[in-house]
């Protein structure tokens, strides 16, 4: 169960750089999508396992947006 972050943080600098976007709603756009992509997977590796409890650890598992998206 791979996820591919490439691409990503270019995105955003280009974005950031053309002055059309704030930092804050970028921020807020790269934490949701990766957020999106982490939650769709870890989905994807309990049903293939047939498992229905998931054990966020780490900094980034004290995010509440992460923890509600969960």
């Amino acid at each position: 169960m791979d996820i591919a972050l490439s691409g990503i943080l270019t995105n955003l600098k280009q974005k950031l750089q053309s002055g059309k976007y704030n930092l804050n709603d970028l921020a807020f756009f790269l934490q949701e999508t990766v957020f999106a992509m982490l939650v769709e997977t870890a989905e994807r590796a309990m049903a293939h396992t047939e498992k229905k409890e998931l054990l966020l650890g780490g900094g980034v598992a004290c995010n509440k947006r992460l923890q509600e998206m969960c």
